[in-house]
């Protein structure tokens, strides 16, 4: 077989939307949960319409007993700090068990607005037949602006370098440093973009009247056709990605398509919605997410897709591409208080109340209507005695009143027979068949003091118990299909989708969670705590299995009751007393190492004996080694001080010996100045002495020559 075309994808997908069992296709269910609307917000002008002068009181039993239900599940679900657990298979499984319900419990609540969904999951369930959750892994990317100012250049370059961020502005100030030498430098303005991507598990509840699945379906696990449709924006179909130019011409969804959307607006939200014509991306788009089993491929392979269409079932673009995904598994989860065996929709609690609600309300009213006509009965007027006045007076009804006739006598009250004391029992009797029926009483409600005067404790206790077994039987109902179905949901999307390690804190650790490593919990069990009784009554029983874990202890049974188990209990009554944080009061054995096993007292004097001896064979070694140390230190010293005398000694004759040969160099130099000296003087003699005879020769010369003359 070929691939399907596109023209015979869309003749299917509109074929089984138009077949499947929803609010735009199924009068009857369309009807009931309107009609179901109606009489939880007290409008029940369609079956009971008020007449003018006549009372139009109305009795909100369905209102009255969902909201009276709401608080007890929601106390059951959402009034501990773990939603579901997950049990392991195996010791070697525990861990793991642990840190998957921590987290898909911390994913839930935290992550999502985990109470919300419980409770918008819990009141459509019993106010629409069928209450629907959707569970998805979205990917988002959120864009933030910064601006940093007088950004250095070494400043600006590193923001610059940076890939995960993109500069929108950027502007540059020349700034003159006077402080170096006039220098001129600069300056950076920058606003800087940063997109950062989200991935995270998400939980959201689903009005019904948005749901639709196949007729034939059991449930929706093992459904062949189910659709949700889902209002959005321009702007965010254009953000996951899909055509821009296919999202602008498709058409502005309008007012509410059905009767359920109209009632379900209080205040009129979506009577002549419009959008501002300046702004196209917020106007809201209709889109439908179809999940269908087909053999797309023609490969004789019948598979879970998804296709997205517009509100005349065009396949809508995304990425270039048409978005038809294959699935694992559909991505709802749905319950009902009621079950119907083999049909997917069963009864709500407004089905079982919403006659009751009829007969009170139209007994309520004729009791008022008596209670009226009693205060203001009709008068018979006797013509004889009646002027033109007397009509006029007496269509005018105030206190005081006065009514002019020509003579007095002439007007008489008709009487009025009361049915108070017939209404009242019939409105009891309905009351209790309410109560009957939905297990919602006056005394889980509130203890009526007259009522129960004499009534013994036990007894009121016994009928408080029989009242809450079809609360509880509720609760198990839902805990074992949707509440169920929403985390098994929930576990397989995170370790699908979840590719990387993050920490988080977990039972006042961090931890860290690696989906990855999660194997496919279809070997394990879904564990919802449900309560059995009044807060008052579990804190009772608590404190009684404390007391018998004492006497175990007193008595030495140890084997019985341990750290363990006394945790739990301390636990399970800290949680009672309404604090979720346990570790803040207690501290879990299993985060602390385990305690060293007691030996026999024999065996333990042994060891101390041998204990004193090695001590004292300890000291007596250490005291040996010290001596011996100590020796050696002295043979040291000795050692060392006579090594230093002899470099001393060493030192001073070296010191004298330089001394004597430094005072030979001085005396040899100053024999030498001497002789040098000694030699000057003589040769300056020797030449005086020259010069001395040389001038007496002169003289002698002179002389002769004159004894010549």
């Amino acid at each position: 077989m070929a691939k399907m075309t596109r023209p015979e994808l869309r003749a299917m997908l509109s074929a089984q939307k138009t077949a499947a069992l929803a609010a735009t296709q199924a009068s009857k269910l369309s009807k009931e949960n309107n009609d179901f609307l109606m009489y939880y917000m007290g409008d029940m002008s369609q079956d009971l319409p008020g007449m003018d002068g006549r009372s139009q009181a109305v009795s909100t039993d369905v209102a009255d007993t969902i909201e009276g239900l709401m608080p007890q599940l929601m106390e059951v679900f959402a009034g501990s700090e773990e939603v579901v657990e997950f049990n392991p298979v195996g010791p070697e499984d525990v861990a793991a068990a642990r840190q998957e319900t921590d987290y898909v419990n911390h994913v839930f609540m935290n992550q999502n607005p985990g109470f919300l969904v419980l409770y918008s999951f819990i009141k459509d369930a019993l106010l629409s037949k069928v209450g629907v959750v959707k569970v998805w892994w979205e990917t988002r990317e959120e864009e933030e602006n910064e601006t940093y100012y007088d950004l250095t250049d070494d400043q600006f370059a590193i923001i610059s370098s940076d890939d995960e961020v993109e500069i929108t502005e950027h502007t540059e100030k020349p700034v003159t440093d006077t402080i170096q030498a006039l220098q001129t430098r600069a300056l950076h303005d920058v606003t800087v973009t940063k997109s950062r991507t989200f991935e995270e598990a998400k939980v959201l509840g689903v009005p019904p009247e948005e749901f639709g699945i196949e007729r034939q379906a059991r449930s929706i696990r093992s459904c062949n056709y189910c659709f949700h449709r889902v209002l959005k924006t321009q702007s965010e179909l254009k953000a996951q990605g899909y055509d821009k130019e296919q999202i602008e011409n498709l058409p502005t969804y309008g007012n509410a398509s059905n009767q359920e959307e109209w009632t379900r607006d209080s205040v009129d939200e979506s009577r002549e919605v419009g959008y501002d014509d300046s702004n196209d991306e917020t106007r809201q788009i209709e889109v439908t997410e179809h999940y269908v089993r087909m053999d797309y491929k023609g490969d004789g392979k019948t598979c879970l897709y998804r296709v997205t269409t517009a509100e005349n079932e065009e396949i809508l673009r995304r990425d270039g591409q048409d978005d038809i995904t294959q699935f694992d598994q559909i991505p709802f989860a749905a319950m009902s208080p009621v079950i119907i065996t083999h049909r997917f929709h069963g009864r709500s609690i407004a089905d079982l109340v919403k006659d009751i609600q009829k007969i009170k309300s139209a007994l309520l009213r004729a009791m008022l209507d008596n209670a009226y006509l009693a205060n203001n009965p009709r008068t018979e007027v006797a013509e004889s005695y009646a002027s033109e006045n007397t009509l006029d007076d007496l269509l005018v009804s105030r206190h005081g009143g006065i009514v002019r006739t020509k003579q007095p006598g002439g007007l008489i009250p008709i009487p009025v027979q009361t049915i108070g004391n017939h209404v009242y029992p019939l409105l009891e009797y309905m009351d209790m068949q309410r109560e009957m029926r939905t297990g919602v009483t006056r005394q889980g409600q509130g203890i009526d003091a007259e009522a129960l005067q004499d009534q013994s404790a036990t007894a009121v206790s016994q009928l408080f118990t029989m009242s809450q077994a079809r609360m509880r039987l509720i609760a198990k109902i839902f805990a074992e299909t949707g509440i169920k179905d929403l985390f098994v949901l929930l576990h397989g999307i995170i370790r699908k989708h979840g590719q990387q390690k993050q920490t988080y804190r977990l039972r006042n650790d961090w931890v860290t969670i690696d989906p990855r490593q999660w194997k496919k919990r279809t070997d394990m069990t879904v564990h919802v705590g449900l309560g059995h009784g009044s807060k008052a009554e579990k804190v009772a029983v608590m404190n009684m299995i404390a007391m018998y874990q004492e006497k175990c202890l007193a008595a030495g049974l140890t084997n019985l009751v341990g750290p363990p188990q006394l945790y739990n209990t301390a636990k399970d009554l800290t949680l009672l007393a309404g604090k979720k944080n346990t570790d803040a009061y207690f501290t879990d054995p299993a985060k602390q190492p385990p305690p060293q096993a007691q030996p026999d007292p024999k065996i333990m004097e042994i060891q101390m004996k041998a204990q004193l001896e090695d001590k004292k064979a300890q000291v007596d070694a250490a005291h040996q080694q010290w001596k011996m140390q100590a020796e050696a230190a002295l043979e040291q010293q000795r050692f060392e001080h006579d090594k230093e005398l002899a470099v001393l000694k060493a030192q001073m004759d070296m010191a004298e010996r330089q001394h004597q040969q430094g005072m030979n160099e001085r005396k040899i130099a100053i024999d030498e100045a001497f002789a040098a000296r000694k030699l000057e003087l003589m040769n300056v003699k020797h030449a005086m002495d020259i010069h001395h005879t040389h001038q007496m020769n002169e003289i002698k010369q002179e002389a002769a020559a004159a004894g010549d003359k």
